[in-house]
C-alpha cells in the first residue's frame, strides 16, 4: 500500500492562482470592470482587492493611460470611475496581483490633490501619522474622504509622498 502525499504549500498556491485566473477570464469575457471582491483581515485597514502599498499615479489623461497600460504591458481594468457623461477620472489597473491607481493631475477631489504618491493602507491612520511625525516626516491632518477611506498625507525626508489610508467603507468616488 502506498502512502498518500499531502499537497505541498506550493501546490495549494498554484491552485489559488489558477482559480483567480479563471475568475478574471470570466469577468473579462462578461465585460465586467470591477475587481473580484476579496475579504480582508479585520482591523487591517486594507481595502478589498488592494495591497498594503499601491502606486498612485497622476496622469494627464486617465483614458489614454488606461489604453497605454493595456496595450504596452497587458494590464487589465479594475474599477474605472468617470465624470457623469464624461471621461474617466480614476482607474485601478491590474497586472497579476498588483494594482496601479490612476488619477488626473491636479484633480483637487483626489486624496493627493492630483499628485502622485504611494497609497499605503495602515491599520490606524491617526496612529501611523503620529508615528511618522515623530520620525521627522511632514504630516497633514487625517481626514475622512467621500470614497470611504480615512487618509493623511505624509512627506518623507526625501520628498516622497505617502498617502496613509485606512479603509472604512465602500463608497462611490465623488
Amino acid at each position: 500500500m502506498t502512502a498518500r502525499r499531502r499537497p505541498t504549500r506550493r501546490h495549494a498556491t498554484t491552485t489559488r492562482k489558477t482559480a483567480g485566473t479563471r475568475e478574471r477570464a470570466k469577468r473579462a469575457a462578461a465585460g465586467t470592470t470591477a475587481p473580484v471582491a476579496r475579504t480582508r483581515p479585520d482591523g487591517s485597514g486594507l481595502a478589498p482587492g488592494m495591497h498594503a502599498v499601491n502606486t498612485y499615479l497622476a496622469v494627464e489623461n486617465v483614458a489614454a493611460s488606461i489604453e497605454f497600460l493595456e496595450r504596452a504591458f497587458g494590464f487589465s481594468r479594475g474599477v474605472v470611475l468617470a465624470e457623469p457623461g464624461g471621461p474617466p477620472r480614476y482607474a485601478e489597473m491590474r497586472h497579476g496581483n498588483s494594482a496601479v491607481m490612476l488619477i488626473r493631475k491636479g484633480d483637487q477631489a483626489t486624496a493627493t490633490n492630483g499628485s502622485p504618491a504611494l497609497y499605503t493602507y495602515v491599520e490606524d491612520v491617526d496612529r501611523a501619522a503620529a508615528k511618522a511625525r515623530a520620525a521627522g516626516a511632514g504630516v497633514g491632518e487625517a481626514e475622512d474622504k467621500p470614497w470611504g477611506d480615512r487618509v493623511a498625507m505624509v512627506t518623507d525626508p526625501d520628498g516622497y509622498r505617502w498617502m496613509l489610508a485606512t479603509f472604512k467603507k465602500l463608497a462611490p468616488f465623488e
